[in-house]
């Protein structure tokens, strides 16, 4: 590998983390009339608590945005400089922790979920949607939105690393943002164990 395609690879993955880095929440939270997400509700910048604090609205263009630039940093940056799959995913990666721990706002973003799932589209697709069908299924029987994007990213991880086809590079790309994704919800983990977790219970199949 030259020192020319190192640079490259580099400039990549920082141009991939800024990406990750422009939080959604706090962009269009002016233009939606709101504060700061991180003031009220969960105390999270992303789209579960910009839905719930901001209104419909406010969440839908979030989630929008935010999967967006997960989607652009998996493809379009490595794209633009060139590169093979398992760059893509290290960008998409550096993207997800650009959007968790943002450098233009003070190192506290969401918890990457949506930009992930942006980089799963991109790049993962089959994986995916066993993901989200294990989502769908556990938000509408418990309503638990956290523990249904945990529970789906554990079916992204099971898929990918039981697929005959999927490479070494897609395997530890999942194992390791399966372990992120755990340990941006370890706060949800906790109320959960707690009996303590907000519950969607508009979205259940029977609701109590």
């Amino acid at each position: 590998m030259s020192l020319s395609s190192v640079l490259l690879g580099v400039v990549a993955l920082g141009l991939a983390y800024l990406i990750g880095s422009l939080s959604g929440s706090l962009l269009l939270a002016r233009a939606f009339g709101r504060a700061d997400p991180r003031q009220s509700g969960s105390g999270n910048a992303g789209a579960t608590n910009a839905l719930r604090t901001g209104g419909r609205g406010y969440g839908a263009a979030v989630l929008v945005f935010d999967l967006l630039k997960g989607i652009i940093a998996a493809l379009a940056v490595p794209a633009i400089c060139e590169l093979g799959f398992g760059m893509a995913l290290a960008c998409g990666a550096a993207a997800v922790i650009g959007h968790v721990y943002p450098v233009f706002f003070g190192f506290r973003g969401g918890k990457g979920a949506a930009t992930l799932i942006g980089v799963l589209v991109a790049l993962l697709p089959g994986a995916l949607l066993l993901g989200l069908a294990v989502w769908i299924a556990t938000l509408v029987a418990s309503g638990y939105v956290g523990l249904a994007t945990l529970l789906g990213m554990v079916g992204v991880a099971l898929a990918t690393l039981f697929a005959p086809s999927a490479g070494v590079a897609a395997k530890v790309f999942v194992i390791a943002m399966t372990v992120l994704i755990f340990y941006t919800h370890r706060e949800n983990i906790q109320r959960l164990r707690a009996g303590r977790e907000n519950r969607f219970e508009r979205v259940m199949w029977r609701r109590r």
